[in-house]
This record gives structure tokens, C-alpha cells and sequence, in this order.
């Protein structure tokens, strides 16, 4: 990495890291944590848009099938927050395994085609099992606890942007 890069990218963490301690808002901190979290899906798509140069229309609905998956383990059994993570993360890998068999065998708009159906299905499926997902209203979550501790809008923040960072780390490896 370029010392310019190396630079710009410690300037921005170090923004992001301190951006909850200068706007004392919870309402844009939370907007830069939603913001942040996209990003992270964000960052799967470049993967194949970006590199490959195949469009995939489905990311939507694997970052749905994993959102949840953890929020249905955690609203419906009562499991911990940092158990469901690992789970929602295994189930929408075999997920995505199971659509790259089609998606393999197809490029260009027959490969947008399939993983649009993809996630076609899942939003269905997701605003249809209400007994499950709470239907188009979704699943309403406390924020999580780590190791006891209930994380407030600020701490939930920083956890975010550690888990950003780490994603682009490794996209960028």
C-alpha cells in the first residue's frame, strides 16, 4: 500500500472512530452504523462486480437470509446475540453455495437473471412467513450485549466500525 493510501485510511478510521465522540446525535450515529453495515454488503458485491465483471442481483437477499436468520434465533429462541452471528453466517453460505450450482453455469444477463430470482424469493419468502419474520414489519431487536455488558448506541458503533474495517482488511487481501 502507498503511504498516501496508508494515510488516507488511518485519517478515516480514525473519523469513523471518532465521529460518535464530535456529533453527540444518536440519530446520525445510528445513520453511520446503517450506513457502515451496507457497506459490509457493499463490499461482497464489488467482490463479484468489480473483479469478475458479472452482475449479481441476489446480495440483497443474502444479506436478508443472514439478517434474519439472526434475528429470528434471537426474537424466537431466545439464543444469544454473538451464538446467532456464527449461525446466520453458515446458513447463508450454504445458501449462497446452493445458488452458485445455477449461477456457475451462467454469465452475463442470464446470471443477473438467476440471482435476481434469488432474492425475489427470499423477499417474498421473508414478507409471507409473518409467523416467523413478523412479516413486512420485520423483527424489532434490542442492540446486543457483550459479555454482560448491554452496548448503547455509541458502543454498538465502535463494534460496527471494527467489523468494517476487518471486512475491508480482508476484501482488500
Amino acid at each position: 500500500m502507498k503511504r498516501s493510501h496508508l494515510f488516507l485510511s488511518i485519517v478515516g478510521i480514525a473519523a469513523l472512530l471518532l465521529f460518535p465522540i464530535g456529533i453527540d446525535n444518536p440519530y446520525y450515529i445510528h445513520l453511520l452504523e446503517t450506513i457502515m453495515i451496507y457497506a459490509i454488503v457493499l463490499f461482497g458485491l464489488d467482490i463479484v462486480v468489480g473483479y469478475t465483471g458479472q452482475v449479481s442481483l441476489g446480495h440483497a437477499g443474502l444479506f436478508g437470509l443472514g439478517a434474519y436468520t439472526a434475528g429470528v434465533l434471537v426474537f424466537k429462541l431466545a439464543m444469544p446475540f454473538w451464538v446467532t452471528v456464527p449461525a446466520a453466517i453458515l446458513l447463508t453460505a450454504g445458501f449462497g453455495a446452493l445458488l452458485a450450482l445455477p449461477a456457475l453455469r451462467v454469465s452475463g444477463p442470464y446470471l443477473a437473471m438467476v440471482t435476481l430470482a434469488f432474492g425475489t424469493i427470499i423477499q417474498i419468502l421473508i414478507n409471507e412467513m409473518s409467523f416467523l419474520t413478523e412479516g413486512p414489519m420485520g423483527i424489532k431487536l434490542e442492540k446486543p450485549s457483550l459479555f454482560g455488558h448491554k452496548l448503547d448506541e455509541r458502543e454498538f458503533y465502535w463494534v460496527v466500525v471494527v467489523l468494517m474495517v476487518l471486512a475491508l482488511i480482508v476484501v482488500h487481501r
